[in-house]
């Protein structure tokens, strides 16, 4: 049978805090004392070193915000710029500022898209000082967005200036005539030349027709060519032809044009006969 705890023992052990009454020698069992001690562990945790129950603690964290860059800052008034169908041709500006606490170092100034800009912002910026960026809508390539994007040492860099314009449609190419027939032709001499007219038709805003190259194919060749590289959209540019015939009998060639165009033409068809 076990041996009922002594005052002594309980306030060494947890057991009396688990409900077991103390023995106190000078009156007995004194079961208020389990309360009281009970309470005592309620709020303040395990007075008696009771194993099972863990003591409560408190985690104090501080939070530290980190500052990077060296204290510059980038401001842009506007931070948007559109261009309309209206208002393409008109360049318009936007305010660049250092609005830190360090002089701010602009390393370049780029334009995408169509659109090209002009500025005074590269190198030192002073702390309160403010420089222009200029940007031109231009019709140069698909779509209608771009970005001036500001390279520098501050910590939100690069910055990004959003640009919108009307929309450019994709070029297209006509030649005319779509083929040339030049006759009776003596062997091993050559034909007065003929004339093809590529054009870069007005299809709304269109993107410039980049050309890479024009080739005659058979016994034909190009005289002339004003075409160059590029054809902006409403423009023509001519292409000279000539007939060689290398044998008697009938020939057929074709004046091929390769370029940028969503749906080219294939070409011009070359007809003569050789005598």
């Amino acid at each position: 049978m076990r041996r009922p705890l002594r005052y002594k023992e309980c306030m060494e052990s947890s057991s009396c805090l688990r409900g077991a009454a103390p023995f106190d020698p000078r009156g007995g069992r004194r079961p208020g004392l389990v309360l009281i001690l009970s309470g005592f562990l309620a709020v303040f945790g395990s007075a008696c070193g009771n194993s099972s129950t863990s003591p409560s603690t408190s985690t104090s964290t501080t939070t530290t915000t980190a500052t990077t860059g060296n204290g510059s800052a980038v401001t842009l008034s506007p931070s948007v710029l559109t261009f309309t169908t209206a208002n393409f041709g008109t360049p318009q500006s936007v305010t660049l500022t250092n609005s830190g606490t360090a002089v701010l170092t602009i390393s370049s100034v780029v334009a995408s898209g169509n659109f090209t800009e002009t500025d005074n912002c590269v190198g030192p910026v002073a702390v309160g000082a403010s420089c222009t960026i200029t940007v031109t809508f231009v019709v140069s390539s698909i779509g209608s967005t771009g970005a001036v994007t500001i390279t520098d040492d501050a910590s939100t860099s690069p910055q990004t200036l959003t640009l919108t314009g009307p929309n450019v449609n994709a070029p297209a190419d006509q030649l005319s005539p779509t083929s040339l027939t030049f006759g009776t032709q003596r062997v091993g001499t050559s034909s007065a030349a003929q004339r093809v007219t590529l054009t870069n038709p007005v299809n709304g805003l269109a993107a410039p027709l980049t050309i890479s190259s024009i080739l005659a194919i058979g016994d034909f060749a190009i005289t002339n060519n004003t075409c160059g590289g590029s054809l902006p959209s409403g423009t023509s540019c001519t292409i000279r032809v000539i007939f060689t015939p290398s044998v008697a009998g009938p020939l057929s060639g074709l004046l091929a044009v390769f370029d940028n165009a969503t749906n080219p033409q294939r070409g011009v068809t070359l007809n003569g006969t050789g005598q």
